[in-house]
């Protein structure tokens, strides 16, 4: 049978086979115990969660095991990823951002065209292997920097503590219009 270029469905869209992703389980619980450690890692002490925080990992669940149709693409709207997973519209939606900043997933605004104005119709989500998310700035300096991070955050935020000298401190704050108290 010829393949036909119109959709299956009047006004449905076609979806691109670079839209189309088939994950087996392996793939799948991959990509969820390498969030795991990312949220793990991440975690700052006294704050509520790390880079993903509770609501990340449920939506990246939920996009992982209910989203994808059997033709590998993964479209759910904001309201189903809602409704599947508990949480409300604009949790889902801070909670998709935090994803998509950590790079483990990217989206394509898909949309249709009426009267000559281009409206959204979904967004289809893509999964990025491990390998390829957005590398921590924590893996990226050793220990005794994240210590003198800390310290330093500690002192304060006014230039304490600073290993600049003061005159340089001065220079820098002229050149960028800051006023030193």
């Amino acid at each position: 049978m010829p393949a036909s270029s119109r959709p299956a469905r009047a006004g449905s869209v076609r979806v691109a086979a670079w839209q189309r992703q088939h994950l087996g389980d392996a793939d799948r619980r991959r990509i969820m115990e390498a969030a795991r450690r990312l949220e793990r890692r991440s975690h700052q002490p006294g704050m509520h969660g790390g880079a993903l925080r509770r609501t990340g990992i449920i939506v990246l669940w939920t996009l992982l095991y209910r989203g994808p149709s059997r033709h590998g693409v993964c479209d759910p709207s904001i309201g189903q990823l809602a409704e599947w997973s508990g949480c409300a519209r604009s949790t889902v939606q801070l909670a998709l951002s935090r994803i998509e900043a950590a790079g483990i997933i990217g989206h394509v605004r898909r949309g249709v065209t009426v009267a000559g104005r281009w409206c959204q119709w979904t967004s289809a989500y893509l999964f990025a292997s491990p390998e390829q998310w957005a590398a921590s700035d924590t893996e990226a300096r050793p220990a005794e920097v994240s210590l003198e991070k800390k310290k330093a955050l500690e002192r304060g935020r006014r230039g304490e503590g600073s290993t600049l000298p003061a005159a340089q401190r001065q220079a820098l704050a002229a050149k960028w219009g800051l006023a030193m108290a």
